[in-house]
């Protein structure tokens, strides 16, 4: 799902899909994901992890069933291997 209308749009790449406006895991502290420390804080600049629709329809249906966001960030950092 694309906000056209969102004032940061696009905020990652064109074809993201922004279901998650917000990492709901953030700050990760995984590199792998394109993340890194910037000026003392964690820096997403570069992560497009949370945006591909796969894995934010992923996220979006485990946390709408309850799991909670540590057991889902396991399920997408079997994904990040």
């Amino acid at each position: 799902m694309q906000r056209l209308n969102c004032e940061r749009f696009p905020c990652h790449f064109l074809e993201q899909d922004c279901s998650l406006c917000f990492c709901p895991f953030y700050p990760c502290r995984d590199e792998r994901t394109g993340g890194k420390e910037k000026d003392g804080a964690w820096c997403c600049d570069s992560c497009r992890i949370i945006h591909y629709q796969e894995i934010a329809d992923m996220v979006l249906d485990s946390l709408l069933n309850g799991e909670a966001v540590s057991a889902v960030w396991k399920k997408l950092e079997a994904r990040l291997k």
